[in-house]
């Protein structure tokens, strides 16, 4: 499998300031397609969305999201820099399984595994 994040260039680290730039939907939609017109169903394409940990809302997040599907990702990474899971778990309910979400827990460790389920 490949993950591929929606960041814009130049790429920072997610937890440096408090905003950043974010690849255009359409053209980053464009290249989940053309990875699954390329490989087809022999790779698993997941989709990173960095609207939340970049300050662009979740909105942002789930507008994204349902892009990323229809062009073709077979999974949805989403980030936050909370230390609680709330917005990943509000994200999530938001989502409805629509595809399988990959998270980052990196601040909210904490949260217990059962959370997610």
């Amino acid at each position: 499998g490949v993950c591929v994040e929606d960041k814009g260039f130049p790429k920072m680290n997610s937890f440096v300031g408090d905003r950043h730039p974010l690849a255009d939907t359409g053209e980053f939609s464009g290249r989940l397609r053309a990875v699954k017109d390329a490989v087809g169903d022999d790779l698993v394409l997941v989709a990173r969305i960095e609207a939340l940990i970049a300050g662009h809302g979740m909105d942002e997040a789930l507008t994204r999201a349902h892009a990323y599907a229809e062009a073709g990702a077979d999974a949805i990474l989403i980030h936050s820099r909370k230390s609680v899971a709330d917005e990943i778990l509000a994200f999530a309910g938001a989502w409805q399984n629509r595809l399988p979400v990959v998270i980052v827990p990196t601040k909210y460790y904490r949260t217990p595994v059962s959370a997610y389920r």
